[in-house]
């Protein structure tokens, strides 16, 4: 059976965790095949959404794998911070940003990097297989956290760490803020125009979830190690 061409067009977008809105045309309203496009579309975004976790967790493995983490405790927040906010509102502009993340032993005076990049990091970054996602590598840019102190037993500290360095990181170059400016509506970006570095800072901490972990930062820098 030939289908219309808006066949399998309709977009439901999930507004918050209890409510979701549907996108339909004027003519969906008298046509006889919106059941099964429906049913088509929702199966459409089920896979859409299932290939792009896949390349979340593929890419989230590769930063963990080239980074260079040497206490368990760091290994362990980075991973959930890193989980965190690529499922965060502002997730989809870290795809235009390879992430990695250094811990420096404090007993070393110098110290040096060797950032070993593999075909399939160069594919995850190029955006293969999942749309929406821009796929040209000149858009992409690596980016190194180098971490000189951590928060022993204190979890949400050394999440706060982790999310602090890279949201300054992210607020005070152009082209993440451009990047930033693509996820927000006119309104919004306007706002964010008007922030300074450390207001941008926290307003990015907090689309990422992670503010109650910004809080535990600043009451544990009396005594970081």
């Amino acid at each position: 059976m030939d289908h219309k061409e808006c066949f399998g067009s309709i977009k439901e977008i999930q507004l918050n965790m209890s409510q979701t809105i549907t996108h339909t045309r004027p003519e969906c309203r008298s046509c006889e095949e919106i059941r099964d496009c429906l049913r088509v579309s929702k199966q459409i975004e089920e896979e859409r959404k299932e290939r792009e976790e896949l390349r979340k967790q593929e890419l989230i493995a590769q930063i963990i794998d080239l980074s260079h983490i040497t206490s368990n405790e760091i290994g362990s927040c980075l991973l959930e911070f890193l989980s965190r906010i690529y499922n965060s509102p502002l997730g989809m502009i870290l795809f235009k940003n390879l992430l990695l993340f250094y811990e420096v032993p404090q007993n070393l005076l110098s110290y040096h990097l060797t950032i070993p990049i593999s075909r399939t990091t160069l594919k995850l970054i190029q955006g293969e297989g999942v749309e929406d996602v821009k796929k040209n590598i000149e858009e992409f840019t690596l980016r190194v956290v180098l971490f000189h102190k951590s928060f022993p037993d204190q979890p949400k500290a050394n999440m706060g760490m982790i999310a602090y360095e890279v949201a300054r990181m992210f607020s005070s170059d152009p082209q993440v803020v451009d990047q930033i400016f693509q996820m927000l509506s006119d309104s919004e970006t306007n706002q964010f125009k008007q922030l300074d570095l450390e207001a941008r800072t926290r307003w990015i901490i907090e689309r990422w979830g992670l503010l109650d972990e910004f809080e535990a930062l600043n009451k544990g820098k009396i005594s970081p190690l």
